[in-house]
């Protein structure tokens, strides 16, 4: 029997079609390259997604663009949808939950930090003896030695102990669904540690002057919901991208590679190969050809959490929702949720006028069972946590439940240290290049950035060879 004949391809296939790996399509083929996209589900997006219910919008998965990092909105111009962007509004802090009390933020604020003694002085989220020991963050020594460091001890070390359970661990935590103890300053939050690098402090307590205009905006997301990136870049790629094509095996055939899917005997064959996927994924498709590599994305633990969605009509919740909503201070708080977006006060257009909608968040590694809990016992957990915190105990009018799975990649300590040593073999793998959230990248503006990165790469390779 004759081994079927490979058909082709492209210059690039890229595996995987959540965000990054149709960035990085649609970057190639903007680029001159032939490019295909195999997703192996239904639909493309990965974690993006909107659905649409009773007059509400949804989002799935996450719901925003970090507007400081660029790239996000360079790919929105580029698919023309800037002037579909929106910020957040009012644009309030969030608050942070301690006990059955919410805490504003302080304003002004830096990552959770008040900027100037007035907004330091009226945080009383932090008890006195805390507020003393973050004002004396400026004369804290710098640390010295470039060795990684986690997030809670970073913090323990310039702001003090207090500072670590009530403003570290919901917030920063809070984000990665993860455990602060063990997530890497260097991976997630450089930015931190440069300015404690050439300043020597990071709290400023003297307040800057308030700029003429208005605030740069900090959240950015479509009218419509972040699915409108989605479809726009799936637009572009038209008949590229490929959906129920889930890879199973990949193969160097001379100066090309094959990809095999579970959907056809034939494979398909491209010089450059993009792997855009979970860490787990990618090293069961690459433990046949190099089991060190394989081993190395294995060792990426992954966290689950699970998302429930309620709207009421709005002369069902007694308090108004103020601000994009809160995140919780584990330690101090009888409640099971981690975090919960006011989504009706948060953006406009996302609930009927006279409804609101909110969005709760369980699980993370500090709950894993939770992701596991059936639909009615989710409810149950979250209206319980949100009659204590907000006085909501009227049956809500919209129900909806999301899970995700092993969908928040940990980046802990150690995490840069195992990106140089799975770069390293990939160096012995012409073609072969990795992107995304399970690698180099943190949130949907680093996703998009890595995806452009992995497309300069391969244009680099081609040049030289």
């Amino acid at each position: 029997m004759s081994t079927p004949t490979a058909t082709p391809a492209a210059d690039v296939i890229v595996v995987g079609g959540g965000i990054t790996g149709l960035t990085a399509a649609y970057e190639a083929r903007k680029r001159g390259l032939t490019a295909i996209v195999l997703e192996a589900s239904s639909r493309p997006g990965g974690l993006i997604d909107t659905h649409r219910a009773d007059g509400f919008t949804i989002e799935t998965g996450p719901d925003s663009l970090l507007a400081r990092k660029k790239a996000g909105l360079e790919l929105c111009r580029d698919l023309h949808l800037l002037e579909q962007l929106q910020t957040v509004t009012p644009p309030r802090s969030a608050s942070v939950l301690k006990g059955s009390r919410l805490y504003p933020m302080p304003s002004p604020s830096f990552m959770g930090l008040p900027v100037g003694w007035r907004a330091l002085l009226r945080y009383d989220l932090l008890s006195p003896a805390g507020r003393m020991r973050l004002a004396l963050e400026p004369w804290v020594p710098t640390r010295r030695g470039d060795d990684d460091e986690s997030v809670a001890a970073f913090f323990r070390r310039r702001f003090g102990r207090e500072a670590v359970d009530v403003i570290a661990q919901p917030l920063l935590g809070g984000i990665h669904a993860g455990e602060i103890e063990q997530l890497s300053m260097k991976m997630l939050f450089p930015r931190l540690l440069e300015l404690e690098r050439t300043q020597g402090h990071l709290l400023k307590l003297r307040a800057p002057d308030e700029p003429a205009g208005p605030r740069a905006p900090v959240f950015v997301a479509p009218i419509g919901g972040m699915r409108a990136i989605v479809d726009a870049l799936a637009g572009a790629l038209g008949p590229a991208l490929v959906t129920d094509a889930e890879a199973d095996r990949l193969e160097r055939a001379g100066d090309a590679w094959r990809v095999w899917t579970h959907q056809s005997p034939v494979p398909r064959t491209a010089r450059s190969i993009v792997l855009a996927l979970p860490a787990y994924v990618t090293s069961a498709l690459v433990a046949p050809l190099d089991g060190e590599m394989a081993r190395l994305f294995d060792e990426m633990p992954y966290a689950s959490s699970a998302g429930v969605v309620l709207g009421w009509p709005r002369h069902g919740v007694s308090r108004p929702l103020v601000g994009p909503g809160f995140v919780v201070a584990r330690r101090f708080s009888d409640v099971r949720i981690t975090a919960c977006t006011f989504v009706s006060s948060k953006w406009r257009h996302r609930a009927p006028d006279e409804a609101v909608l909110v969005r709760a968040f369980v699980g993370g590694v500090h709950d894993p069972s939770a992701v596991d809990l059936d639909d009615r016992t989710l409810v149950d957990v979250v209206r319980r946590d949100l009659d204590i915190t907000l006085g909501i105990s009227a049956p809500p009018s919209l129900t909806r439940i999301y899970r995700w799975r092993r969908a928040s990649v940990q980046h802990n300590v150690g995490q840069l240290e195992r990106v140089a040593a799975i770069e390293s073999r990939l160096a012995a793998h012409p073609g072969l290049f990795v992107a995304g959230a399970g690698f180099r990248a943190v949130g949907i503006p680093d996703c998009i950035a890595d995806a452009r990165a992995a497309v300069e790469r391969i244009l680099l390779t081609r040049s030289e060879s």
